[in-house]
């Protein structure tokens, strides 16, 4: 499947980060760590630039993110413990 970053659905939808940000209902310093793969977006946001960028979600290429949130090693270690 054909998918491209979040940034570039962004630009091919005309939109500057200021724009885009204020639509989404961030900052435009939260949509930066999106696009550059600091911060792991959340689903409904994700869901909510797809539409804004008039491209289906699935299309959105996203960058793994190890944030501490959701870390696979804090997982296994957690999960080792039941």
């Amino acid at each position: 499947m054909f998918q491209i970053s979040l940034a570039a659905a962004r630009v091919n939808a005309k939109l500057k980060q200021a724009e885009a940000a204020k639509k989404l209902g961030v900052t435009e310093k939260t949509l930066g760590g999106y696009e550059r793969g600091q911060t792991a977006i959340p689903g409904h946001l994700l869901q909510k630039a797809a539409i804004l960028y008039n491209i289906p979600a699935d299309y959105i290429r996203l960058p793994v993110v190890n944030d501490g949130k959701h870390d696979e090693d804090d997982f296994f270690l957690q999960s080792s413990t039941f």
